[in-house]
C-alpha cells in the first residue's frame, strides 16, 4: 500500500507539475487510442469471420456424414436394384430412412443374388443390419439434429413475365423474357437452425409480382419459347389470391405512376384543390394535382359527385370522371384491405382498399380499387405454430422447422444474386437434364417455381446452388446415373449450435460408429475439412494470428511512451527518492513505485480504450455511414461484410487487451524503476 500511495501521488496532475501532467495524459491517451483501435479492429474481423462461418455451415452444415465405397458395394445398398419391392431402383439415404423394410428382397419373386455380392449384414440375433437407420439412431442418442441431403446438376431456364406499361393499371400489358444458368440443386434442409438467417425476407417487389402473376398460367412452361401468355381460370385465380391475402396484411399503398384515376372518389364534397387543367376544344383535357398548395391554372371542387373546375380567368367547366387525373410526385397512402368475398373476385380491380392520404395540407379518406397502385408496405406472415391449411407462396416456418410452399410446380429457393438479374418470387421455369435411355441421351424437363432467395455467403460454389425439395435432385440423379461422384451427391448433414465443438463431436461420432459396426460404411467430416472451405478457414486463422501480432507490436510501441515519461519522472523526483532511501525504503520498494506507475497508466488506458471501443461498436453503423460519406461510396461491400458490420466486442480481443496492455505497461515501467534503484542517495542529498 505504501508503494501504491506514492505511485498514485506521482501520477495525480498538479499545477506545479504541469509539463509532467501533460506528458502523462498524452501517454495515457496514446495507449487508450491504440487499445480502442485494436479492440474495434479485432472485434470486427472476428465478427466477420463468425458470420462467414455461420453462412458456410448454414448451407453445408458443420458436420457431414457421407457413404463410403464400401456402403455402395454393400448388399444393403445394392439389393434394391434387383428387388420388386423397391421397383428395381437404388434408393437414396432419405428413402432408406423412410423405408418400411430393411431388406426388400423376395427370393420367390426376384432374380437370384449375384455370387460376387458381399454377404448380407445381420445382427447377432439374425435381423438385417440397417446402415442408415442405425446411423440416424446414433445421432438421435447424442441429441444431434440431422437431415439427409442430395445434390444434383441441371440447367435452369426461367420464364420471366413482366408488365409492359404501367403496372396494375388499365393500360398494363404482359411481356416475357428468359434466363438460363447451369446450376447445382441441393436439398432444402428445413431443420437447419441457421436457415432463418440465410433466407431473404419477402420483398414488396416480390409480393406485388405474385399479385401480378395471379392470373398468369404456367401452361407451356416446358416449351422452349411459349408463344403467348395464357390466363388461368377464374377459380384458379381466386385460389392464388386467397393464398396471398391469407398471409399478408396490407399497410401502405404507393402509386405506380403519376396517374391516379381513383383520386376523384377520394375528394371531399365542397373542398377546393389547386390544379393544372389544360383546356382543349372547350373542355378540360386532364387534371394535375400538386401535392402542396400553390398557384395553378385554377381550382377544382367536388359537388354532388361531379367535379367542377373554375379557372383563374373565371371560366367554369364540368369535368368528366373519365378525364385523366395526375398527381405531381408519387404519394404513399395508409391502406387496409376492405372485406371481400373470394367467390366474387374476377380480377385485382375487384379488391378495394380503405385509404388515407395527404394532399395540399388536407387528409383524403375513402375507398379505391386496385388501379394504378401497388403495395408499399405489408406485414408478411411466415411463422406458424401449426402447419397452415393454405400454404403461403414463400418459405415458411412451423416452430423452428422451415418448409417450402406448396405450389403448382415444385418450389425452389435461389441464391440472392439472381435478384440482380431481375428474377422475382413467383417466376416459373424448368430444370433441363439429360436422361440416358437404351439408345441415346434424351433431354428431360422438370417445371419449378421460384419461392424465395437465400444468402449463399462468400463461397463461389454457393452462388450456383439452388435449394429444392429432395424429390428434384433425386429424380435427376436417378435419371443421369453417375454424372456426379456418388460420394458427393448424397449424405447426412449434422447441425451444431456451437461450431467450436465440431471436432469434439466428430470424435464422439466416430467412436459410436465403431462401437455399432458402422465405421466402414460412413465417412465423417467437419467444415474444417471441406475442400471448398479449407483454404478460406486456413486464411482466417493466419489473419487472426497476424492481426494479433500486429496489435501486440503497436501496443509495445505505444507503451514505450511510459518509459520516457517515467525516466523524466525519476529525474524530477531524485530528491524524494533519496529521502525515501535515507528513511529506510529498500531498492525493491523504490523499483516497485515506478513499476506500479507504469501498471496504473496501462490499466487506466485499457479501461478508457475498452469503454471507447464498446461505444464505437454500439454505433458501428453510424461510423460506417460516415466513412461511406467521406469516400462517396459504400465503405464495405455488402457481399463480403453483410448488410452491417458486427457490433459485438470480441472475447478473444478483450482477453488479449486485458492481459497484454497491463503486462507491457509493467514491463515498460521496469526500465526507469531500475534506474531509480541505482541512484546514490548521499550524492543526491549532498548536491541539494
Amino acid at each position: 500500500m505504501f508503494e501504491f500511495s506514492i505511485a498514485r501521488k506521482y501520477l495525480v496532475p498538479r499545477r506545479r507539475q504541469l509539463s509532467m501532467s501533460l506528458i502523462a495524459l498524452m501517454s495515457v491517451g496514446v495507449i487508450s487510442l491504440v487499445v480502442w483501435l485494436v479492440l474495434v479492429f479485432l472485434s470486427v474481423t472476428d465478427g466477420i469471420e463468425k458470420n462467414w462461418l455461420k453462412k458456410l455451415t448454414s448451407l453445408n452444415a458443420p458436420i457431414r456424414i457421407t457413404p463410403t465405397e464400401e456402403y455402395y458395394h454393400s448388399y444393403y445398398y445394392q439389393i434394391d436394384s434387383i428387388s420388386s419391392g423397391s421397383d428395381y431402383t437404388l434408393k437414396s439415404i432419405g428413402e432408406k430412412q423412410s423405408a418400411l423394410l430393411t431388406d426388400p428382397y423376395a427370393p420367390e419373386e426376384d432374380q437370384a443374388i449375384p455370387k460376387r455380392w458381399p454377404e448380407k449384414m445381420v445382427h447377432k440375433d439374425g435381423t438385417p443390419k440397417d446402415l442408415v437407420k442405425e446411423a440416424f439412431g446414433v445421432l438421435g442418442e447424442m441429441g444431434l439434429k440431422a437431415q439427409d441431403y442430395e445434390v444434383s446438376g441441371a440447367v435452369l431456364k426461367l420464364r420471366m413475365v413482366r408488365p409492359q406499361g404501367i403496372a396494375f393499371s388499365r393500360d398494363q400489358e404482359k411481356g416475357q423474357g428468359f434466363l438460363t444458368q447451369v446450376s447445382y440443386i441441393s436439398t432444402f434442409n428445413g431443420q437447419s437452425p441457421q436457415l432463418p438467417s440465410l433466407l431473404e425476407p419477402t420483398r414488396m417487389e416480390d409480393l406485388n409480382h405474385l399479385f401480378f402473376l395471379a392470373d398468369v398460367s404456367a401452361q407451356g412452361i416446358s416449351e422452349d419459347t411459349p408463344e403467348a401468355i395464357q390466363k388461368v381460370s377464374v377459380r384458379e385465380f381466386q385460389e392464388r389470391v386467397k393464398s396471398l391475402l391469407t398471409h399478408i396484411e396490407v399497410q401502405k399503398l404507393e402509386m405506380t405512376s403519376h396517374r391516379l384515376q381513383p383520386l376523384a372518389s377520394l375528394l371531399s364534397e365542397g373542398e377546393e384543390f389547386d390544379v393544372y387543367a389544360p383546356i382543349k376544344h372547350g373542355a378540360v383535357s386532364q387534371l394535375v394535382f400538386p401535392t402542396e398548395k400553390k398557384p395553378c391554372t385554377g381550382k377544382v371542387k367536388k359537388s354532388q359527385g361531379r367535379l367542377h373546375y373554375v379557372g383563374r380567368d373565371g371560366s367554369s367547366h364540368i369535368v368528366s370522371l373519365s378525364v385523366p387525373i395526375f398527381v405531381e410526385g408519387k404519394v404513399a397512402m395508409e391502406a387496409a384491405l376492405c372485406p371481400y368475398e373470394i367467390e366474387k373476385l374476377k380480377g385485382l380491380n375487384d379488391l378495394r382498399f380503405a385509404v388515407e392520404m395527404p394532399l395540399q395540407g388536407k387528409t383524403l379518406k375513402g375507398q379505391i380499387p386496385w388501379d394504378g397502385v401497388k403495395i408499399a408496405a405489408a406485414e408478411v406472415k411466415n411463422h406458424f405454430e401449426t402447419k397452415p391449411e393454405i400454404s403461403p407462396p414463400w418459405p415458411y416456418f412451423v416452430g423452428e422447422e422451415a418448409f417450402l410452399p406448396e405450389t403448382e410446380a415444385p418450389a425452389v429457393v435461389l441464391p440472392k444474386h439472381f435478384q440482380n438479374s431481375q428474377v422475382e418470387v413467383g417466376d416459373i421455369g424448368y430444370f433441363s437434364y439429360g436422361a440416358a435411355t437404351s439408345s441415346s441421351v434424351q433431354e428431360q424437363r422438370l417445371p419449378v417455381t421460384v419461392a424465395g432467395f437465400y444468402d449463399p455467403g462468400v463461397m463461389a460454389i454457393g452462388a450456383k446452388v439452388i435449394l429444392s425439395s429432395s424429390d428434384l435432385p433425386h429424380a435427376i440423379n436417378a435419371a443421369t446415373d453417375g454424372t456426379i461422384d456418388p460420394n458427393m451427391i448424397n449424405g447426412i448433414q449434422v447441425y451444431l449450435s456451437d461450431l467450436d465443438k465440431a471436432k469434439e463431436t466428430k470424435a464422439a461420432l466416430e467412436a459410436a460408429f465403431v462401437e455399432k459396426g458402422l465405421s466402414p460404411y460412413w465417412k465423417i467430416t467437419t467444415f474444417h475439412e471441406y475442400d471448398f472451405a479449407k483454404d478460406l478457414l486456413q486464411q482466417f486463422q493466419s489473419d487472426k494470428y497476424l492481426f494479433t501480432l500486429i496489435g501486440a507490436i503497436v501496443l509495445i510501441v505505444a507503451c514505450s511512451n511510459i518509459i520516457s515519461l517515467l525516466i523524466i519522472l525519476v529525474n524530477d523526483k531524485k530528491k524524494e527518492i533519496a529521502i525515501l532511501s535515507a528513511m529506510g525504503a529498500s531498492k525493491k520498494s523504490i523499483a516497485l513505485i515506478f513499476t506500479l506507475c507504469g501498471g496504473i497508466m496501462g490499466t487506466l488506458s485499457t479501461l478508457i480504450g475498452t469503454v471507447a471501443a464498446m461505444l464505437t461498436l454500439h454505433n458501428i453503423d453510424g461510423v460506417v455511414s460516415f466513412l461511406s460519406f467521406l469516400q462517396g461510396h459504400d465503405a464495405f461491400n455488402a457481399v463480403f461484410y453483410g448488410k452491417s458490420l458486427p457490433n459485438e466486442l470480441s472475447n478473444h480481443a478483450l482477453t488479449f487487451i486485458l492481459i497484454a496492455t497491463p503486462i507491457i505497461s509493467l514491463l515498460a515501467g521496469l526500465v526507469p524503476a531500475l534506474k531509480a534503484t541505482k541512484l546514490a542517495p548521499s550524492q543526491i542529498l549532498r548536491s541539494e
